[in-house]
């Protein structure tokens, strides 16, 4: 089991929508999220089972009319969900998803329909963390929009 913290900021058309704290807890292929605004309260808190089946386990009215619990727990999965390290690529139907090292400190994974890109999530690493990334980056360009996790280090 591993638990993390991370910034998030959510964009749509360039302009930022939401910026908060996302406490992830994984295990195995199944994930449990907390979203907390900037001034600590609870926003929504969801579980992710077997990679797609959702549970609210708590969510504000305002958040889950938004469909923010949808729209996190599919973005979470995508940024989370890595694939083995000997392995470039995979299909899943229609889709293939690749990986990618575009630089040196730098992954990137894509999810294709043929020539058209559905998503793509940017791993940043750092030399000082000594496992995992640091920064996410997902990007829908049919949607403009862009997720980004940063991981929180306080102090």
């Amino acid at each position: 089991m591993e638990e993390s913290l991370w910034k998030l900021t959510i964009e749509q058309w360039g302009t930022e929508r939401f910026t908060g704290l996302l406490a992830v807890r994984t295990l195995g292929p199944d994930f449990h999220l907390i979203l907390l605004d900037a001034t600590g309260i609870k926003l929504l808190e969801t579980a992710i089972t077997d990679g797609s089946n959702v549970r609210v386990v708590s969510a504000l009215k305002a958040v889950r009319d938004r469909g923010l619990p949808k729209h996190l727990s599919i973005s979470t999965s995508r940024i989370f969900d890595t694939m083995s390290g000997d392995v470039n690529c995979s299909r899943h139907s229609f889709i293939r998803i690749c990986k990618k090292w575009p630089a040196l400190d730098v992954q990137r994974k894509e999810a294709r329909f043929g020539p058209f890109l559905l998503w793509s999530v940017d791993y940043f690493y750092s030399k000082d963390v000594t496992e995992g990334f640091v920064c996410a980056v997902l990007q829908e360009p049919w949607k403009h929009s862009k997720l980004t996790l940063e991981l929180f280090q306080g102090g």
